[in-house]
């Protein structure tokens, strides 16, 4: 569940042009990629959604049920949610249930909210995550897991706890020194094509990583040094935007929530539900939900080169966004009830 911050067209441009304005010269991913040894298998394909924040929409079975029914259908190789999945409750076991039907590999990160009625030690043991951040590799390609969550102050990195993070922004969303210093190492380690996932953003200057710049110049340095584009592509959910940015040649992706928008109190609605889910879900007001769960497939060609993203087109539960007179957001931070179908090249 995340606020929007006041802020201007001109001032959200300006921060995001900051990230943008330096270039590396492309490579040809398909040609420098062969010549590192690495021989391109057959297409990979994945599964990806974040935000279900289960315990804030009635709907939850419904909309996990049919992201897991596709990609069953579809046969992907795995899948992965980006965090904000659920509390762990009993309440949330049929929930989880459902992710479970999925027989091939499946991965979870952490997202902030997923420690607001706990620790991260309680809600991965839930989850039946064995570490905070990790990598594995899925024919041919690696992929990394971040976590974020958490709070620096007084010059020291502590773990999101409890709801601890409601704190001032400038002091949560960090990825702590150690696991900078992992990530530097895990990248060394592979020669393989590699895509990053973490649930806040490496790119958003709004609601992003803090230090992201630091990890953004160690990717680009590994590209450099690996002589190809190693690092493919980055997928984040927490903002509950459909967007794409491309900076140094690297694939910066939003993943849009599965559920809703948060619109606040000041567009409270209470004509979606009847009235005793309003009583069940506090905040069930202040959401906007998506007609239809969204979530996305994903599918990587190395030998073209080429990274394709098959998503859910919905439409809001009405009355929608626009539809309560909510001011239309600045360029980066439209809220949609979409996640794009993309085709997007590998330099």
């Amino acid at each position: 569940m995340k606020k929007q911050s006041d802020l201007t067209r001109r001032n959200f441009l300006q921060q995001l042009g900051l990230a943008t304005s330096a270039a590396i010269l492309p490579l040809p991913f398909y040609t420098n990629c062969t010549a590192s040894g690495k021989k391109p298998q057959s297409p990979l394909k994945f599964g990806i959604m974040a935000d279900a924040h289960a315990d804030l929409i009635p709907d939850k079975n419904e909309r996990i049920e049919k992201f897991i029914s596709e990609a069953i259908a579809k046969e992907v190789n795995f899948i992965i949610q980006l965090g904000d999945f659920c509390f762990p409750k009993k309440e949330n076991k049929d929930f989880l249930a459902i992710w479970q039907q999925f027989k091939n590999p499946k991965y979870h990160l952490l997202g902030n909210h997923d420690m607001d009625v706990s620790s991260k030690a309680v809600i991965m043991d839930f989850l039946e995550m064995s570490k905070k951040y990790y990598s594995f590799d899925q024919k041919g390609i690696h992929f990394i897991v971040l976590d974020a969550n958490y709070l620096y102050a007084d010059n020291e990195y502590s773990d999101y706890d409890t709801a601890n993070f409601y704190v001032d922004d400038a002091l949560r969303t960090y990825i702590n020194p150690a696991q900078i210093e992992w990530l530097a190492n895990d990248l060394k380690q592979t020669n393989l094509p590699t895509i990053v996932f973490s649930h806040q953003s490496l790119i958003n200057p709004i609601w992003g990583i803090k230090n992201r710049v630091q990890i953004q110049e160690l990717l680009e340095k590994e590209n450099q040094r690996a002589g190809f584009q190693k690092v493919i592509a980055c997928f984040n959910g927490h903002d509950h935007i459909d967007f794409h940015r491309t900076l140094n040649n690297i694939h910066y992706l939003e993943v849009n929530s599965m559920s809703y928008q948060w619109i606040g109190e000041k567009y409270s609605n209470k004509t979606r539900y009847p009235a005793a889910l309003y009583n069940q879900y506090g905040n069930l007001d202040k959401l906007a939900p998506y007609k239809d769960a969204l979530y996305a497939f994903v599918e990587l060609d190395i030998s073209k080169g080429q990274l394709k993203i098959e998503g859910i087109q919905s439409e809001w539960l009405a009355p929608s966004p626009a539809d309560l007179k909510m001011p239309k957001q600045v360029y980066g931070a439209q809220s949609s009830p979409i996640i794009s179908n993309r085709a997007l090249g590998l330099k």
